[in-house]
């Protein structure tokens, strides 16, 4: 289990419980996490395993979250991450791709529009409901139409051998 994994359950979890509305200082836990765990020069499994080096003794590494660390690399999953999963459809994480569109504003879409994912909410700013929500207008709901096609192109995927072919002319004319 690598940093990088950690740090990005941390995020989802950050994400799902300010979109639940949880404690801001809980929310503003795991996204200290995600920063310390990210800047760590070091392997927090091999620290983990090591019995001489807790991982509370890393700045910004409570209890709580040395747990979930711990769980995360013992069985690969996060059970509070489940959880929140049960409740909270994970589609709603692509609203949170659209910029401007954060974790609070999805709950709003997500509570007063029932909007799920990003083919309910290009429908619901093409029927102009999304700026009668309070907090969103017309400019709100322009921008998010534009930010759609980032948010979707964020959920596509290519081939290495596609992306190298792309990408390569691109590296060389830099090069010169």
């Amino acid at each position: 289990m690598n940093n990088t994994t950690i740090a990005d359950k941390f995020d989802t979890i950050a994400d799902l419980l300010e979109f639940d509305g949880a404690n801001p200082f809980r929310v503003r836990a795991y996204r200290n996490a995600v920063r310390v765990v990210s800047d760590l020069g070091e392997s927090l499994e091999s620290i983990y395993r090591d019995e001489e080096r807790p991982l509370t003794d890393i700045d910004g590494i409570g209890k709580d979250l040395a747990e979930k660390i711990g769980e995360l690399i013992d069985t690969g999953k996060v059970s509070m991450l489940d959880e929140l999963l049960e409740r909270i459809p994970e589609s709603v994480l692509d609203l949170m791709r659209i910029p401007g569109v954060g974790p609070k504003k999805a709950a709003v879409l997500h509570k007063e529009l029932g909007i799920a994912d990003l083919d309910a909410l290009r429908a619901a700013c093409e029927a102009g409901t999304v700026r009668e929500l309070k907090g969103f207008g017309a400019k709100t709901e322009q921008t998010i139409l534009k930010g759609l096609d980032i948010a979707a192109a964020a959920n596509e995927r290519r081939y290495w051998a596609e992306a190298e072919h792309l990408v390569t002319p691109l590296v060389d004319d830099l090069r010169k």
